[in-house]
């Protein structure tokens, strides 16, 4: 699972094989050690986690960890073939009075793009070892 933080989103990005982790554990988890030039830094953790507890899916952000969290509605529809991933935006007006917005996906991870875009998702990325395709049914929604 890839975690990207820019600004006020964040996405993750799973295989096809971490999202049948996460229909049989429900969770998927991953952290970053940072080593930095004066030795042990911090830690990052994050987590995906399925939770039926929830109307609508939420994100929580605890010290250094964060936590995806999926209502029932919204990894039924994670797990379909025709869907590329869920999409959990919030908007607020801030203290300041100006409009504050906040979005996460959690999305299928792809292979990178070449000039031969082949649609296809990543099912295994093992750190050693060949990358594993599945093709993409021609009729996924985006967003």
């Amino acid at each position: 699972m890839k975690i990207r933080i820019q600004d006020n989103s964040l996405r993750l990005r799973m295989t096809l094989k971490e999202v049948e982790a996460l229909a049989e554990t429900g969770r998927v988890a991953r952290s970053m050690q940072v080593q930095s030039a004066a030795g042990p830094g911090g830690r990052l953790d994050y987590e995906l986690v399925r939770d039926a507890t929830l109307a609508e899916s939420d994100v929580v952000v605890t010290g250094s960890a964060v936590s995806v969290r999926l209502c029932d509605a919204d990894f039924r529809e994670l797990q379909r073939e025709d869907r590329e991933g869920v999409y959990l935006r919030r908007q607020w007006t801030g203290d300041d009075g100006t409009q504050q917005r906040f979005m996460a996906f959690v999305e299928k991870d792809r292979p990178g793009s070449t000039c031969e875009k082949i649609e296809q998702w990543i099912y295994d990325a093992p750190a050693r070892g060949e990358v594993e395709l599945r093709p993409i049914p021609p009729n996924v929604r985006r967003g």
